[in-house]
């Protein structure tokens, strides 16, 4: 046993094991009232500040301090609780055991024994190192879970607004632990969900810009941020009004059509998605076409909305003012044309098409839309009686349907947990994940159908019907934003050549053109019959309406 020199002087150091301020608190302040307690015996010359920074990489500044106060003679000792605390990474460890061998006289350590030997620096070398290690795996264990929570469909980290993190309850409302970690999950946040969902509606349906939806978000709906602590100082962050890069984050992102995005992988999340994919694809349109409506100073109304039939490339504006004598006036002229900025397809559209020709084209596509005031309402109130019994029988296949699912995710729980238990390797594993996960979202995506067919069957005849009786009149007198909202709602696929518009109408604007001629003569001729309005009508309109109903319902493009 070596013999101990007298009269040593000590350096006190503590490192706090957390960086979130409360756990700090008890980490530091037990480590000093430790050595306090054991050592208070000792010649201790410098209490150091407790460090904050994480002895896992080197370039600590308390850690650098004590060992030029000891390089200098200073002092000839540490105090500490662990070596653990004094370092987990090889660089620091080595310049502890170096000094060892100089100037440094002696270690004292609360719940570890040093001697100041040969075989007592081996023994510090193996626990420091061992120290390292378990933060290596720690890291990797931590790596491992969240790649694991990830793949559960459950996103690491912070969530969108209009969702938040939740502790998953057992029967009994205590929360679920995994290990010492609460297991959470993505739920609904109760104050902003319908406000982000408004957010959407405002944007796909009613056509408001970004800085438009900003301002009502904050002015007339008073949206706060969610309060959070900051995790370096833990001041409490939050509870402001949503910023305008905001509103295009949440305009931009999947997250609200489940999808997220771990380590560069795409995964599928098990939260409510708050829009479908066509709703995301449309806002998506319409951000880009809403960037590119405007050249050269002036407004054109379809600009950067319509592709080249031939090389699909963008249709482009432009305007030309002639003095017309015979009016003593000048007029403007506006022209689209393709940009021909293709370099692989080489395009031959080199004609200008007037903007009075689209206008004709739009109006001819419009009509075959266009249906009688009249016929809406009253085909409507005939929709919605039925409507009851449509979600009665469409809530059994739902249920068999969510049956299935509940199956299928346990069996994707159960390999979650195969996997942490390392009873399976990771290409197994990714395998069986696919097939899983592929099989969910074909039942989320059946389940999403179902759940929503009937309530969106009724919506998509209201919004068509609505549609169908005004676009005609709003398109004719409508200014250049109007004319444009009403070409994106006839259609998302708008293609020009040889002076000819062609327009993919939207699915829900289909079956009126599929199967309304038909149904308008039929409806003119009881109406020709019967007291218009009275009970006699309805009655003969029901078998009329409910035929077209089930075309509309077989429709493929439609129930897609």
């Amino acid at each position: 046993m070596s013999k101990q020199p007298k009269n040593l002087r000590y350096i006190a150091y503590v490192r706090k094991s957390s960086e979130d301020k409360e756990k700090q608190e008890l980490s530091h302040i037990g480590q000093i009232e430790n050595i306090k307690e054991k050592f208070s015996h000792l010649n201790i010359v410098k209490w150091l500040e407790p460090e904050s920074r994480s002895a896992f990489t080197p370039g600590r500044p308390i850690f650098n301090q004590m060992i030029e106060m000891i390089e200098n003679g200073e002092a000839d000792g540490i105090v500490a609780w662990h070596p653990n605390r004094l370092s987990r990474n090889e660089i620091d460890s080595g310049t502890i055991t170096y000094l060892l061998r100089s100037k440094l006289k002696d270690l004292k350590f609360c719940s570890y024994t040093f001697e100041n030997n040969a075989e007592g620096i081996m023994f510090l070398q193996i626990v420091m190192g061992q120290g390292q290690y378990q933060s290596a795996k720690q890291g990797v264990d931590v790596s491992r879970g969240l790649k694991i929570k990830a793949a559960s469909g459950e996103k690491p980290g912070r969530v969108m607004p209009g969702y938040m993190k939740a502790a998953v309850l057992d029967e009994n409302g205590i929360p679920v632990m995994r290990g010492k970690k609460v297991v959470t999950e993505t739920v609904k946040d109760p104050e902003r969900y319908d406000i982000v969902k408004q957010m959407w509606n405002w944007f796909l349906y009613d056509r408001l810009v970004p800085q438009q939806i900003w301002q009502k978000v904050n002015d007339e709906l008073h949206y706060k941020t969610p309060m959070y602590k900051r995790r370096k100082d833990g001041v409490p962050l939050g509870g402001g009004p949503m910023t305008k890069s905001m509103v295009y984050r949440i305009l931009q992102s999947d997250f609200y059509i489940g999808k997220y995005y771990h380590l560069g992988e795409e995964c599928r999340g098990s939260y409510d998605r708050m829009i479908t994919d066509e709703e995301y694809q449309l806002a998506q349109d319409l951000l880009g076409a809403k960037g590119n409506k405007r050249l050269g100073g002036h407004d054109y109304p379809y600009a950067g909305m319509i592709r080249c039939g031939e090389c699909n490339c963008l249709i482009q504006a432009r305007h030309r003012t002639k003095f017309i004598k015979s009016e003593n006036r000048y007029k403007t002229y506006v022209y689209y044309y393709c940009s021909r900025k293709s370099m692989k397809r080489p395009c031959t559209q080199t004609v200008y098409t007037p903007a009075e020709t689209i206008d004709k084209d739009i109006e001819a596509t419009i009509s075959e839309y266009t249906i009688i005031p009249e016929f809406k309402d009253l085909a409507l109130k005939i929709l919605k009686r039925n409507h009851k019994a449509e979600v009665y029988e469409r809530t059994k296949v739902y249920e068999k349907l969510h049956k299935r699912r509940t199956a299928v995710q346990e069996e994707l729980d159960k390999l979650v947990t195969l996997l942490h238990k390392e009873l399976i390797d990771e290409e197994d594993y990714r395998r069986i994940r696919n097939n899983l996960k592929s099989e969910l979202e074909k039942l989320d995506e059946q389940l999403r159908g179902t759940e929503n067919r009937a309530t969106s069957s009724l919506e998509m005849n209201e919004r068509a019907f609505s549609f169908a009786v005004s676009a005609q009149k709003q398109f004719t007198q409508g200014n250049v934003r109007t004319k444009r909202d009403i070409l994106l709602t006839l259609g998302q696929t708008l293609t020009l050549k040889d002076n000819k518009l062609l327009i993919e109408p939207n699915e829900w604007l289909k079956p009126i053109a599929d199967g309304y001629s038909e149904l308008e003569k039929s409806y003119l001729r009881v109406r020709t019959n019967k007291k218009a309005h009275s009970k006699e009508l309805e009655q003969a309109l029901v078998p009329i309406i409910e035929s077209w109903r089930v075309r509309w319902d077989l429709n493929p493009r439609h129930s897609a």
